[in-house]
C-alpha cells in the first residue's frame, strides 16, 4: 500500500486542506454528464466495486467481546444473515491514486426482503472505538424480544425492516489499523492541583506531549484518520450497499460523525439518530473536551453523592450528601487524579452507580493507608498496611471486594501515575482517538491561553481536570489535516437526538445549545438521567420513540421528555420491574443491552499515554 508522507510542514498541511475544499466541486463535476472528452472519475473504481460478503471470523471480534456477544454470534454464523466483508477506500479522499485503506463491515441482513427499508449504520463513539460488533449486540437483545407486547413488536418489526450494518471505522479493529509507536519513556508529570501550573511541570507535560505526537506523526497514515475520511468512508458503504439514503445510529463521538456526514451530504441522510450529542458547531476542544470537567463533578455533586447520602448505611460516604461531597477534598492531591480517572470511567453508566461509590469507599482506604505510610514508602509497611486496613467494617463480602478493588485497580493506577515511569506510548485505540482530535479541529496552542482554562477547571473539579492536561497533545500536532464543514444544511433535516440530562461525558448543556440551532431536528430527553448512551433504554418512552422513528414515523412534538428510571438501592423492584418487560428473557436482555452499551465506552485513561 501506497501512503503519502506525513504532513510535519505546514505547506503541505494547507495543500492538503487546499484540496479538501475542491472535494465538493469535484464530485459535483463527475457526477455531471458531458461530452466523450470528459475526465475519467478518479473515483470510480471504489464506487462500482462489489464486497466479498463472507462467514465471518469469529477472531475478527477480538478479545475483548463479551460473553453475550459472542454467544449471539455462534448462533447467528451459520445463517447467511450474518456476514462480513473488506471495503476499499481511498487513503486520501482528494487523491485516490495514493492508495486504498480497507474497512471492515459486518451485516447482518433482514429475514423479511418486502419489509426492508434499507442499511442501518452504527458507530460507537470514542473516538477510536471499534464499531464492528455494534450491531450485533443489538441485534442479540432485539432478538428475543416479546411479540406480544407493544415494545417487543417493534424491535422485531425494526430487526427486519434494515440490513444492520457495523463497522471499523479507518485506523481500529479489522480495517486498516493506525499505531503510534514510541520507545520513550513519560518524564513523571503532577497532576495535582497545586502542582500541575509550576514551570518545570508544565515542561514536563510539553516534552511528554511532544513526544506522542511526533509518534503519531511519523507514521504516514496519520493524516488520513479523521472525521472527514470516514463520513467520505460511509458515503462510499452507502453506494456500494446500494442504498439510497444512509440510515445511521452514531453515539457520543459518533454524533459528531454523524454531524459531519450529514453537513457534507445532507441529501443524502435518511433516519439518523445522534445519542448522547456533541455541539458539532464548536471545536472538538470546546465541544467535549472543555465541558467535560465540570459535567463529571456535576453528576458526583448533584447525582451520586445525594444518592450514596440515601444509602449511607450501605456506602458509608457520610449520612448527608454534604459529607460525601466533602470526601472529595479530603483525598491527598495525589490520590484526586487517581480517582478521577477511575470515576470518570466508571460515570458513562448509572448501572455503574453502586460500582462507583464503591470505588469511591475503596480510593478513602487506600488514601488512609497512604497518607499514615508517609512518603517515601516503604514497600513491605505499605503491604502490611493494606492488609489490614478495614474498608467495610459491617459487611465482610463488600470489605473483601473493596480489598480486591484497591489491589488490583487503585494500587496499580497510583503507582503507575506517581511511582513507576511509564512507557510514553499510544495504545492501539488511543492512537485513532488521538489522530481523529487532532485531525479534525484546530486546538489552543499556548499556555498563556490554556492556563486560565485548566486553572479554572481544577477549581472547580479537582477530581477531573486532568483531562485537560492530555489535550495538549494537539498542541504539538501542526493543526488539522482537515477542514469541518458548514453544518448549516443541518438544520433543515429530520435527525433525533437522545440525550439525558447529566451526561458527564457529551455534557448536556452543550448538547442543548446545539440542538437549539437545529429546527428540523427532535430530541428525546430524560431528565434525572445520567446514561451515556440512553438507547435502548428498556422503557415505554425512550424506546418506543426512537424505534418508531427508525421505522419512518417522526415524533410530532419537537422534544418528548421520558421519566428516568431510579437508581439501583432507590427503588428495587420498579428498576427490575423497569428493566427489560419487552422481552422474552427479561435477565438475559439486561445482560445484553448491558454488553451492548460497554461497546460505547472507551477504554480508561492511563498514566503516561494518550487518550
Amino acid at each position: 500500500m501506497l501512503f503519502a508522507q506525513p504532513h510535519h510542514h505546514l505547506l503541505p498541511r494547507l495543500a492538503h486542506l487546499s484540496r479538501l475544499a475542491l472535494l465538493p466541486l469535484v464530485a459535483a463535476l463527475t457526477a455531471c454528464g458531458g461530452g466523450d472528452d470528459e475526465a475519467p472519475d478518479p473515483l470510480a473504481s471504489y464506487r462500482t466495486q462489489t464486497l466479498d460478503w463472507a462467514a465471518c471470523d469469529p477472531a475478527i471480534l477480538g478479545e475483548a467481546i463479551s460473553n453475550q456477544t459472542r454467544a449471539a454470534f455462534e448462533q447467528l454464523q451459520p445463517s447467511e444473515r450474518l456476514r462480513c466483508a473488506k471495503l476499499r477506500a481511498p487513503l486520501d479522499w482528494s487523491q485516490p491514486g495514493r492508495g486504498d485503506v480497507s474497512v471492515a463491515l459486518m451485516r447482518l441482513a433482514s429475514a423479511e426482503p418486502a419489509q426492508r427499508r434499507g442499511a442501518l449504520l452504527f458507530n460507537p463513539g470514542g473516538p477510536g472505538t471499534d464499531g464492528l460488533s455494534l450491531a450485533l449486540r443489538l441485534f442479540a437483545a432485539f432478538g428475543i424480544s416479546d411479540a406480544q407486547t407493544p415494545q417487543g413488536a417493534l424491535q422485531l418489526r425494526l430487526l427486519n425492516a434494515y440490513d444492520m450494518v457495523g463497522f471499523s471505522p479507518r485506523g481500529v479493529g479489522a480495517s486498516t489499523r493506525l499505531s503510534c509507536d514510541s520507545d520513550a519513556m513519560a518524564q513523571p508529570v503532577d497532576e495535582t492541583v497545586s502542582g500541575w501550573s509550576t514551570p518545570d511541570n508544565l515542561k514536563t507535560l510539553d516534552h511528554n506531549r511532544a513526544q506522542l505526537a511526533e509518534a503519531c506523526r511519523k507514521n504516514p497514515l496519520t493524516p488520513y484518520i479523521n472525521s472527514d475520511a470516514t463520513a467520505r468512508d460511509m458515503e462510499l458503504m452507502r453506494v456500494v450497499l446500494g442504498e439510497d439514503k444512509l440510515n445511521y445510529l452514531g453515539y457520543s463521538y459518533g454524533t459528531w460523525l454523524g454531524a459531519w456526514y450529514a453537513s457534507l451530504f445532507p441529501e443524502k441522510v435518511g433516519r439518523m439518530v445522534l445519542d448522547s450529542a456533541v455541539n458539532f458547531s464548536l471545536s472538538f476542544e470546546a465541544g467535549v473536551e472543555l465541558p467535560q470537567p465540570a459535567a463529571r463533578a456535576r453528576l458526583f455533586d448533584e447525582v451520586l453523592a445525594p444518592y450514596a447520602a440515601r444509602h449511607s448505611e450501605r456506602f458509608q460516604l457520610g449520612a448527608s450528601a454534604d459529607q460525601v461531597r466533602a470526601a472529595v477534598p479530603a483525598l491527598s492531591e495525589r490520590m484526586q487524579p487517581v480517582m478521577g480517572r477511575v470515576l470518570s470511567h466508571l460515570g458513562y453508566g448509572s448501572s455503574n452507580a453502586d460500582a462507583y461509590l464503591d470505588a469511591m469507599a475503596a480510593g478513602q482506604g487506600l488514601n488512609a493507608v497512604l497518607k499514615a505510610l508517609g512518603d517515601p514508602i516503604d514497600e513491605d509497611a505499605a503491604e502490611a498496611a493494606l492488609d489490614a486496613q478495614v474498608y467495610d467494617p459491617l459487611d465482610p463480602r463488600r470489605d473483601a471486594l473493596l480489598r480486591d478493588y484497591v489491589a488490583e485497580t487503585l494500587l496499580p493506577l497510583y503507582a503507575a501515575l506517581w511511582l513507576e515511569p511509564q512507557p510514553n506510548a499510544i495504545a492501539l485505540a488511543g492512537a485513532t482517538g488521538q489522530a481523529v482530535r487532532c485531525n479534525d479541529t484546530p486546538v489552543t496552542t499556548d499556555w498563556a491561553s490554556w492556563s486560565p482554562v485548566v486553572r479554572s477547571a481544577a477549581a472547580a473539579a479537582p477530581l477531573f481536570f486532568s483531562t485537560l492536561l492530555d489535550s495538549r497533545v494537539c498542541a504539538f500536532w501542526g493543526g488539522p489535516s482537515v477542514q469541518k464543514p458548514d453544518w448549516t444544511p443541518m438544520k433543515a433535516l429530520d435527525i433525533l437526538y437522545v440525550q439525558s440530562e447529566f451526561d458527564s461525558a457529551t455534557a448536556t448543556p452543550s448538547a442543548t445549545a446545539f440542538f437549539n440551532q437545529l429546527p428540523g431536528a427532535r430530541r428525546v430527553y430524560v431528565p434525572g438521567e445520567y446514561q451515556h448512551g440512553v438507547y435502548p433504554y428498556t422503557d415505554d418512552c425512550v424506546d418506543p420513540t426512537v424505534s418508531r422513528y427508525l421505522l419512518g414515523e417522526t415524533p410530532t412534538q419537537r422534544e418528548t421528555v421520558c421519566s428516568a428510571k431510579p437508581l439501583a438501592l432507590d427503588a428495587p423492584q420498579v428498576a427490575k420491574a423497569h428493566r427489560a418487560s419487552a422481552y422474552l428473557d427479561p435477565a438475559a436482555a439486561a445482560e445484553l443491552i448491558d454488553a451492548f452499551k460497554r461497546g460505547l465506552i472507551p477504554a480508561r485513561r492511563l498514566p503516561g499515554a494518550g487518550h
